[in-house]
This record gives C-alpha cells, sequence and structure tokens, in this order.
C-alpha cells in the first residue's frame, strides 16, 4: 500500500485502523510495522506511533545498487581467504534448496550471500550491506518471481558457489556482480507492474 501510494507519507499508522483496513489481527501487523521499519518505509515515532516516510526514489535505489556491487564483492574476495569447509556445505545445502523455487526463495537467496559474506570476518561492513539490502528489498519482494528468473539465478549462484570452492577471485566478481544487478532489475520490473495498476 506504501509503494503503489494508498498510503502517502506523512500519514499516521493506526494499529486499530490498519485491522479494519485489512481485516488481519494485531500480531502480523505489529509484526509487519516492524519489518518495515527496518527498511526506512515507515518510522516509529515515540508517542506518536508509526508513520509512512518517503520510499527511495529510482536515483537512490540505483545509487544502492552501486554501493551494494563494490561493497559486496569486496566482501566476498576477503571471503576467499577465510571460508571453511562448514560454510562451503551451508552454501551447497542452501544451493540445492534453491533448485526448486518456491515462496522461501528470496529467504534463502539472501542466507546464500550472508553466508559468503559472513566468511570475510569483516562484521561490520556486513551490518552495512544488510542495511543496505533492508532498504530496498520490499520492492524485490512485492512480486512473486518467475521461475525462469530464479532459475537463471541459480545458474548465477552455482557460478559462485564454484568460484569460491576454487578461490577464482577475477570468476567471483564478474557473477556476483551480475547477479546483484539482477536484483535491480526485479525493482525495475516491480516500478513498471506498480505504475499499470489504476489507483
Amino acid at each position: 500500500m506504501i509503494l503503489m501510494g494508498d498510503k502517502l507519507a506523512g500519514t499516521r499508522l493506526v494499529l486499530f485502523d490498519l485491522e479494519k483496513e485489512m481485516k488481519l489481527g494485531r500480531g502480523p501487523i505489529r509484526e509487519a510495522l516492524i519489518k518495515l521499519d527496518r527498511t526506512g518505509l515507515i518510522k516509529n515515532i515515540p508517542y506518536k506511533g508509526a508513520i509512512v516516510a518517503n520510499p527511495p526514489t529510482r536515483k537512490e535505489i540505483s545509487y544502492i545498487f552501486d554501493i551494494r556491487i563494490d561493497l559486496e564483492v569486496k566482501l566476498a574476495i576477503e571471503a576467499l581467504s577465510h571460508i571453511n569447509e562448514e560454510q562451503i556445505n551451508e552454501l551447497e545445502s542452501l544451493y540445492t534448496q534453491m533448485k526448486n523455487p518456491g515462496p522461501n526463495y528470496y529467504s534463502l537467496d539472501r542466507k546464500f550471500h550472508n553466508t559468503i559474506y559472513d566468511a570475510s570476518g569483516l562484521s561490520h561492513l556486513c551490518m552495512v550491506v544488510k542495511k543496505l539490502i533492508q532498504s530496498v528489498e520490499t520492492f524485490l519482494i512485492l512480486y512473486p518471481q518467475e521461475k525462469n528468473v530464479c532459475l537463471k539465478f541459480n545458474e548465477e549462484h552455482g557460478r559462485i558457489l564454484e568460484a569460491v570452492k576454487a578461490k577464482n577471485a577475477e570468476e567471483l566478481k564478474t557473477v556476483l556482480a551480475k547477479n546483484i544487478k539482477g536484483g535491480l532489475e526485479i525493482i525495475e520490473k516491480s516500478f513498471q507492474k506498480m505504475m499499470r495498476i489504476p489507483n
């Protein structure tokens, strides 16, 4: 509703009103508000409650992805020197699970990437990456991804996994950057779908 303009910036999100409007219980709504606060789409202000913030613009999202590519590639390259067998096994398990795309595909995708970045040992920069992703992930999960898109990502994940195992820094840089840019393409499609939806 926020991304589609049904809830404008500055609008107060009152639990009682949202329960009636969405026909949902208070628990799921509270959980959604907490998640939205992390993305920056809403702000929880003491004594006022939740208020809709301005979503990131296309230009801002483009800059976020530029920063993501630079930082995430650096973390992945750093991880090559530190990643252990347990983390490699975790990556292989996640890659196998993603071969059958389901509703938890996005969650598995994030775990796959975070497993690599966490192996870098640069925990503060990993937190920066997670915050950057939170600021755009609502766009990424707004619409279910088509199977062919998931299959394309899986092919890239397979190449990322092989590059990590082979400690091939050049291949890792190339395919990881391509994979992250794929997320920006999904957001562009999300914008296009939103613009087609009548008010």
